[in-house]
């Protein structure tokens, strides 16, 4: 109060005509400045339900990948029907992507054919590159790539950790960590082009792809890794329910407990 009238508080940093303290404010504009949820994002149980199946689709491709990596390495698998059955899948997304997208089929496969001839010429010095090195540091090495791949990969929701680089990486050391315990070099060129086709065009191909060949693809993953690991010690379709259907349900109901309050306090922000 001053001469009789009150004077009123305003919002206005280093103005010493006021007769206020820097750090006063009104309690009643302090909390009235407080906002609850401010910009926070919620989502539908379709969207949840939805980036739960990419994820439960890159967990299959892993296991896919180990559960083949077993067979070959047990010859249970011959190299030959593996790369005979992958060329046939690349044939078959070469040629919907040609009748879909109009893109030139002939360059996929010559591109498709350059790699496969630098792989096998590559491969006799792969399946001897890690000779010197036990057995489980190799497995060792190649599952923590295997679970940083899987941490780092692009799910549609971009973090700090995501990182596509990282992730086709550790993929592809993972599988030349695997592929140089080979004694031929045909099993090692086998693995490599699997560790291609699961990790670098099978994750782009959804959005390029009508809706029914991408759910095709989805449960042809699913339905390969409950195949091919149906023997293990953690049955994968406990897993991939857990991953697919019961996680996002728990995620969707518990977005209701979001409680987060802004105000001023909170740190300046240029706009």
């Amino acid at each position: 109060m001053t001469n009789g009238s009150v004077r009123k508080w305003r919002k206005v940093l280093y103005e010493d005509s006021q007769g206020f303290e820097d750090n006063f404010t009104p309690t009643g504009s302090f909390l009235a400045a407080i906002e609850k949820n401010k910009g926070v994002r919620v989502y539908t149980r379709a969207e949840c339900l939805a980036g739960a199946g990419r994820v439960g689709n890159e967990v299959c491709c892993v296991l896919v990948f180990w559960s083949v990596h077993q067979l070959l390495l047990r010859k249970l698998l011959p190299p030959s029907s593996l790369l005979a059955a992958m060329a046939l899948a690349l044939l078959v997304l070469g040629l919907h992507r040609h009748l879909t997208l109009g893109s030139s089929l002939l360059r996929g496969l010559s591109t498709t054919l350059l790699f496969s001839i630098i792989g096998f010429a590559l491969s006799p010095v792969l399946s001897k590159l890690t000779d010197s090195i036990s057995t489980d540091t190799i497995h060792s090495m190649a599952a923590a790539g295997l679970i940083l791949h899987l941490f780092t990969r692009n799910y549609g929701i971009l973090a700090p950790l995501v990182s596509s680089s990282t992730s086709l990486n550790a993929a592809v050391f993972s599988a030349v960590c695997l592929a140089s315990r080979f004694d031929h070099h045909l099993a090692a060129f086998a693995l490599l082009s699997l560790a291609v086709l699961l990790f670098l065009p099978l994750p782009q191909a959804p959005p390029l792809l009508s809706p029914l060949l991408s759910s095709c693809i989805h449960w042809l993953a699913a339905f390969s890794c409950i195949c091919l690991t149906s023997a293990s010690v953690m049955p994968p379709l406990v897993l991939l329910l857990t991953l697919q259907v019961i996680c996002p349900l728990m995620f969707h109901r518990l977005q209701s407990a979001k409680s987060t309050i802004h105000g001023p306090w909170d740190e300046a922000v240029l706009r």
